[in-house]
């Protein structure tokens, strides 16, 4: 007979005193000698670890669960919780070896695949967590959540392609969920599956026009040609409607100047951005302040001392304002055989906010060695890795100290150009706050040119300054000058040909994943007709002069 729950909660209660107490071992002690004096069933024993992962305490919970598992040693459920104790102590080659006994032994666990995936994705291992979730998703009766679920954590490890593989069948179990048709629209779009996404996010808004992230979408599918455009009919009733939500009405009302900019009709295109970008003002204010002195902050702090250099390994940094060409770069360098780019990552930023202004040198290697392995993860292996987060333009310090051998490749453009493209797009995330005014892109970019006159200085970093105009103007010279900063032989031209000199695909053909507003631009191959497009909308927004360099 199992002990009574009164009794259970008085031994639970005296295990964590003592835990509390620094007596860990003859607390346990006295609780399992209660829980074995008391013929406790296994149920009490998971519960008992359950409670105490709960409350942080993975070891004791492991201690206890390996007492457990001398009694029920093919308890999956045990087995389980044991793997979640060891990877909480930092055990994560036992952890999975555990995790992935239980799956052997009961391929329905669906908590063991999960905990695995999580795990193996922060270790970096992308390719594997892929798999796993994937594995889940084929062995398990199919549910809406578990769609969601998978589709969401193959986008998170970038593996947009297994998720298009999914989509299909995902979408014929949910034909008119608009979330999904939203999700898998996505997916299509990062990919230049420009048909399916267009078909797909359509239907989605027809469905829910709460969704919100749709509508934006939906205007990137194509470029916008003539004036009885269905989607452009969607977008202009769109500002009529009263159902749609003030993030849906946002997203909708920046498409809509997206789709006049295409067709030419500046004025209009002007007047639909213009009360797009007040009402983001309003409801996302810019602390200019703070961005002033977090500049400030950076030009006074001390670089820390750089660790060893790996020279396996070659990150490379893409920096500069947004939109100033740094999803081009990317594309064109990723052509390379030995190089991979990583699309824009948010680990820089996290790791700075994590380590602080002064990080000793444990913690800064430990920092580098996760991020490092978010750029290597579970691939073949090559020299140069991309990260084209422009914003790691704020923290090039951290970059040198952690990584010496980095190469850094600033993208510059005309600012006109650059806030006219930035005042354009509706971003969702509160460090572009500054982008919805052209004072306060003016500020910014001076912060910005303060920052990297700074780090020019200070940084022993090598660093490649190209010009957006030049690019464009002369792709090939600009390209082989890039591979030689990289240390890479440039491949001869039959082997990275021209977009027009590529073969023939399917519209719908998967691609490499393009994950930012340029995507479609960025299937377009290189022209230069964006260098000084500033000017066409000079009259009807003067506020741009005052940004000439």
């Amino acid at each position: 007979m199992s002990l009574s729950s009164e009794q259970y909660a008085v031994a639970l209660a005296d295990l964590r005193r003592g835990i509390g107490q620094g007596q860990l071992g003859p607390a346990l002690q006295q609780f399992l000698g209660r829980l074995e004096a008391g013929k406790a069933g296994i149920q009490q024993w998971i519960s008992s670890a359950e409670d105490l992962l709960r409350g942080g305490q993975a070891v004791p919970a492991g201690l206890l669960l390996e007492a457990g598992l001398n009694r029920w040693a093919r308890a999956t459920t045990l087995r389980y919780l044991y793997g979640v104790a060891l990877r909480l102590s930092g055990h994560l080659r036992e952890a999975e070896q555990m995790f992935r006994e239980v799956i052997a032994a009961e391929p329905s666990h669906a908590d063991a695949p999960l905990a695995l995936a999580f795990m193996l994705r922060e270790q970096g291992r992308l390719g594997a967590a892929s798999e796993t979730v994937l594995g889940l998703w084929q062995r398990h009766a199919r549910t809406r959540m578990g769609d969601a679920r998978t589709l969401r954590f193959l986008q998170e490890c970038q593996r947009h392609a297994q998720a298009e593989e999914i989509s299909q069948p995902i979408l014929d179990a949910h034909p008119r969920d608009a979330e999904l048709l939203s999700m898998t629209g996505e997916i299509s779009l990062v990919l230049g599956r420009f048909g399916s996404a267009r078909r797909r996010l359509r239907l989605a808004v027809e469905l829910d026009p709460r969704q919100a992230s749709a509508w934006l979408r939906l205007a990137h599918t194509h470029k916008f040609s003539r004036l009885d455009d269905p989607d452009l009919q969607l977008l202009e009733e769109a500002q009529q409607r009263s159902d749609l939500g003030d993030a849906a009405s946002l997203c909708a009302a920046f498409g809509l100047g997206k789709a006049w900019d295409d067709l030419g009709d500046k004025a209009h295109a002007v007047d639909v951005l213009r009360k797009a970008n007040e009402r983001c003002r309003a409801q996302f204010p810019w602390d200019s302040r703070g961005w002033h002195r977090f500049v400030e902050m950076q030009t006074r702090t001390r670089v820390p001392l750089p660790l060893p250099a790996d020279d396996r390994l070659v990150p490379v940094f893409i920096v500069g304002l947004p939109r100033s060409g740094t999803t081009l770069v990317a594309s064109q360098l990723a052509k390379h055989p030995d190089v991979c780019n990583r699309s824009e990552l948010n680990w820089i930023a996290a790791l700075a906010a994590q380590l602080g202004p002064s990080p000793g040198a444990g913690a800064l290697a430990t920092a580098a060695h996760l991020y490092r392995s978010q750029l290597r993860q579970d691939e073949p292996p090559v020299r140069c890795y991309v990260d084209k987060n422009p914003l790691n333009f704020r923290h090039l310090g951290l970059i040198a100290a952690m990584f010496p051998n980095a190469r850094i490749i600033h993208c510059r453009r005309d600012l006109r150009d650059t806030a006219l493209s930035l005042w354009s797009q509706h971003f969702a995330h509160d460090d572009m706050n500054w982008a919805y005014d052209f004072g306060d892109i003016g500020a910014y970019a001076r912060g910005y040119q303060t920052l990297m006159e700074h780090w020019r200085k200070v940084l022993p970093l090598r660093v490649l300054e190209l010009d957006y105009e030049s690019l464009v103007g002369n792709t090939a010279a600009n390209m082989k000058r890039l591979f030689t900063f990289l240390g890479l032989l440039a491949p001869p031209a039959e082997k990275i040909p021209a977009s027009a000199e590529k073969p023939a695909r399917s519209a719908d053909a998967p691609r490499d994943a393009i994950a930012t507003a340029s995507v479609w631009q960025a299937r377009q191959g290189v022209y230069a007709s964006s260098v000084g497009r500033w000017k066409a909308y000079a009259e009807l927004l003067p506020e741009m002069e005052r940004l000439a360099r």
